[in-house]
C-alpha cells in the first residue's frame, strides 16, 4: 500500500476522546522497533483466552482523555521513535485512535497498531473512521491471539498474527521473527509492576516464583498465565 496522504486536522476533531487503561513512555524495542509511547485502550468485546491484559475488557473503566490532549504528552517525549497503540482494541474506538495516530504521524513519528480483527475484517466494515485508523497506521499487527499457538515470537503473541506495512515509514525487515521476544518488566516506587510485551507462556509464572524467592510477593486480581 502506498504512503498515505493524511487529512488536515479541524477544530471538531479536538474534542475527540479515548478512553485508556495506561499509556508509558520510553519503552524500547519491545512493542514494535526503536523508543516508543505505548498506548493500551480500555474496552474489548474480543476476549481472546489467555489474554495477557483481561483487566482492558471493560469498556466502562479507564479514563477519558481527549486525543489532542495525549498526542501532546506524547510528542513532548525526547528521542521518541513512534507510538504503539495495543489494548483492549484499538478498533473498538475508532475515532479517537485514528485522530491520535494522525496528530503523532503528522509530527514525524511512525505509527504502530494492533487489532484482534484482521485488516480484512477492519476493512470489511466500510467505517470511515476504522478506514481513517488504518490510514493513519505505518503498521498493523491483527489477528486474535492464540494461546494454544503462543511462544517466543518477536512483536506478536501468536504465529497466526500478521504484519501489514500500510506505509513506507517502518522497513519490513523489521517484522518480528521466531525466538526474538522481548520483555521488559517496570516496578515503581509504590510498588506497581507492569509487564510490558508479549511474554511467552510460563513467563508471568516463573516472574512472580523469582521475585518470591527475593522477599517480592506480588499481589494481583489478573490471573498470570
Amino acid at each position: 500500500m502506498a504512503d498515505n496522504v493524511l487529512p488536515l486536522l479541524g477544530s471538531e476533531d479536538r474534542a475527540a476522546p479515548l478512553r485508556v487503561y495506561d499509556w508509558l513512555p520510553g519503552v524500547r524495542d519491545t512493542l514494535g522497533p526503536g523508543l516508543r509511547a505505548v498506548v493500551w485502550v480500555q474496552g474489548c468485546s474480543l476476549r481472546c483466552p489467555g489474554c495477557m491484559v483481561p483487566e482492558t475488557w471493560s469498556p466502562q473503566i479507564g479514563r477519558l482523555i481527549p486525543a489532542a490532549e495525549l498526542a501532546d504528552e506524547i510528542l513532548a517525549l525526547p528521542d521518541l521513535d513512534g507510538l504503539t497503540v495495543s489494548g483492549g482494541e484499538p478498533t473498538e474506538q475508532p475515532r479517537a485512535v485514528a485522530d491520535l495516530l494522525r496528530r503523532v504521524k503528522v509530527a514525524g513519528k511512525n505509527t504502530w497498531v494492533y487489532s484482534g480483527y484482521t485488516l480484512e475484517e477492519l476493512v470489511a466494515r466500510g467505517d470511515p473512521d476504522t478506514d481513517a485508523l488504518l490510514a493513519a497506521a505505518d503498521v498493523l499487527v491483527d489477528g486474535r491471539y492464540e494461546q494454544d499457538k503462543a511462544g517466543l515470537f518477536r512483536w506478536r503473541g501468536s504465529p497466526n498474527q500478521r504484519f501489514h506495512h500500510l506505509s513506507s515509514a517502518i522497513p519490513v525487515a523489521e517484522d518480528g521473527g521466531a525466538g526474538n521476544a522481548r520483555v521488559e518488566v517496570r516496578l515503581d516506587n509504590a510498588g506497581s509492576l507492569t509487564v510490558i510485551g508479549v511474554p511467552p507462556p510460563g513467563f508471568l509464572i516463573q516472574l512472580r516464583r523469582r521475585l518470591k524467592a527475593r522477599g517480592v510477593d506480588l499481589k494481583s486480581d489478573v490471573p498470570w498465565n
